[in-house]
């Protein structure tokens, strides 16, 4: 397969990753820290699936990866909406949603790519 470095997917990742990780810098995670530990564990998953998907030789495995990703994907998503409840306002929870919602697109449109469905 490809270098993982040489993915788009894995760029915007990793960006969204650092902004999670930004995020988490907020004070209301000095008491929720369990909550900061979730989320960046879930937002680093998506980064890391897509890379170790893309160093496996065969194709079905890369799939499979980006389909862990979407998982955790769908993780970091659910605990946006979380704090969106318990600190309303406080976070770009909007924002962040619609960049996990492109990071899906480019994801699946990938995932179609590796593992086209059957006829």
């Amino acid at each position: 397969m490809k270098d993982f470095r040489d993915l788009k997917i894995w760029e915007t990742s990793q960006s969204f990753f650092l902004e999670m990780h930004a995020i988490c810098r907020h004070p209301c995670f000095d008491q929720d820290r369990y909550l900061k530990v979730q989320l960046l564990r879930a937002a680093l998953s998506i980064h890391l699936n897509i890379a170790e998907g893309a160093g496996r030789a065969k194709r079905g495995e890369f799939a499979y990866f980006l389909r862990i990703s979407r998982g955790s994907l769908d993780e970091v998503h659910s605990l946006l909406l979380l704090l969106d409840k318990m600190y309303q306002g406080q976070f770009r929870t909007i924002e962040l949603r619609e960049n996990l919602a492109g990071l899906r697109k480019s994801i699946n449109a990938l995932h179609a790519r590796l593992h086209p469905p059957s006829a």
